[in-house]
């Protein structure tokens, strides 16, 4: 039976198709644009109710790149099927009576399979082997151009890429306060991987979670025990494996984490633990997880590994910004704050105060200091400021501040503390000392209360230094306030 001009193209017609479509397959790189060509092309002389482009990903798993007509894309191939087409030969597959006919031709690459084109109609009448022949010279002109586009595709995804964990570094080196840096990263990191986040900082033997995102069920403050054997666990992920530490390990690479995090009631369906390593010391982990879709994908937990060293650089800058802000701010004797820290304290106490709320100022100085010191030594003396700072300490509440005036003396910010609260809060400083020196060191103090008129912060510490001078010219070892 001789075909229909309606139904077969002629040899001529496949030919020009050919030749157009080695044309447009040099003129793309973009691999959207080359299987939308793909499709044009081969729809001018094959007739079919679906066409589709088929890639192996990096699991060696058929995905659907490009689909057009009927059904949900991707056909599938029995081994014997596959087998062919690693072979470099079409599979049909339908014939006469048959529902429908498949035809389906490789896209080699040097020796490799790199995916296949599929072809399916409807109707009864089964593909010929002109019609295999002209889809396995489509498959041999495309395979090239595909594997190029996907060369492509890659470069310039790393070059976004690179550019996004450009970006992550300078977002997380924008700041070097610790509760910002550690919520930036989170945040940071649930958009690499779209999943739920919970960032948890190593102190010790525990963890505790200091920021999250993307719903993560955690209370934030909260601690865990992380055992010795998971801590070994995690630093050998990061810093043993190659692959890992260069950012390019696979999602089974990166899973190796999941156990490790049982002791610490992490393990969980669906979670992975990336490792915040510095030099070869363990900071912290990103926990991801749980879900109940799909997992993350290896190029996002690649990119997550890639932006956790930047992470762990950012929160040791933050946390030695704390400590050297907390060491300039601090007395390195008696572990008070310092007169820096308590004028800038006082300051904005005094700017609540302008606006109504009481305020006191209390100051100390240890009577006879310079006698004990020459008695007992400087060592002594050093004890004896340390041991008045504990007394100092315990007296006055969190929400005020005690700190080391200079030399002997030190003070108290007192907050929404009126004259005669103040007044007694002094007395229990002074009784307290007498008890702790066994009556060796006595203390006298100057009790001070923001009036209304007073300018500056310095008005008030004046008025606190001129009832502290009438206390020691009355005799020392007791509390003088202000005189109105």
């Amino acid at each position: 039976m001789t075909p229909s001009l309606e139904l077969y193209s002629s040899v001529t017609e496949r030919y020009n198709v050919l030749l157009d479509l080695a044309r447009t397959l040099t003129s793309t790189l973009v691999p959207s644009a080359l299987y939308e060509a793909l499709h044009h092309h081969v729809a001018r002389v094959l007739p079919m109710s679906a066409f589709t482009v088929a890639i192996f990903d990096r699991e060696g798993e058929a995905r659907t790149a490009f689909h057009a007509g009927e059904g949900d894309g991707l056909p599938r191939l029995g081994e014997v099927e596959m087998e062919h087409l690693r072979a470099g030969d079409f599979v049909v597959r339908g014939g006469v009576g048959d529902k429908s006919a498949l035809l389906a031709a490789p896209l080699r690459c040097e020796g490799r399979l790199i995916g296949y084109l599929a072809a399916q109609r409807r109707e009864a009448r089964p593909f010929d082997a002109t019609e295999a022949n002209f889809l396995l010279a489509v498959g041999q002109l495309a395979a090239v151009a595909v594997a190029n586009a996907r060369l492509f595709a890659e470069v310039r995804r790393r070059g976004e890429e690179a550019e996004r964990l450009e970006a992550i570094a300078r977002d997380l080196g924008g700041s070097l306060e610790l509760s910002e840096v550690v919520e930036r990263a989170a945040n940071r990191a649930f958009e690499v991987v779209n999943k739920p986040v919970v960032l948890w900082l190593l102190d010790g033997a525990r963890i505790r979670a200091v920021a999250r995102a993307g719903g993560a069920m955690i209370r934030l403050g909260e601690e865990r025990i992380l055992p010795p054997a998971a801590i070994a666990r995690l630093k050998a992920e990061a810093l043993s494996q190659p692959a890992v530490r260069a950012g390019a390990g696979t999602a089974a690479e990166i899973r190796l984490g999941t156990d490790v995090g049982a002791g610490a009631g992490l393990h969980e369906r669906g979670r992975i633990l990336v490792p915040l390593v510095l030099g070869p010391r363990l900071i912290g982990l990103f926990a991801i997880g749980p879900w109940s879709d799909a997992p993350p994908d290896p190029d996002q937990l690649a990119l997550l590994h890639r932006m956790a060293p930047h992470a762990s650089a950012a929160i040791e800058n933050a946390r030695l910004h704390d400590e050297v802000r907390r060491l300039s701010l601090t007395d390195p004797l008696v572990h008070l704050p310092n007169r820096r820290q308590l004028d800038l304290f006082l300051e904005k106490e005094f700017a609540a105060a302008q606006r109504g709320r009481p305020l006191c100022f209390v100051l100390y100085d240890l009577d006879r200091f310079k006698e004990y010191n020459d008695l007992h030594g400087h060592r002594a003396g050093d004890l004896a400021l340390i041991r008045f700072a504990n007394v100092l300490r315990n007296e006055t509440r969190a929400m005020n501040l005690a700190a080391r005036y200079g030399g002997e003396e030190f003070a108290t910010v007192l907050s929404g503390t009126d004259l005669a609260g103040g007044r007694a809060h002094a007395e229990r400083v002074r009784e307290r000392c007498a008890q702790a020196f066994g009556g060796a060191m006595t203390v006298s103090a100057g009790v001070a209360e923001y009036v209304p008129g007073m300018r500056t912060p310095i008005d008030l510490v004046v008025a606190a230094d001129r009832a502290l001078y009438r206390a020691k010219m009355g005799g020392r070892n007791r509390v003088c306030v202000a005189e109105p």
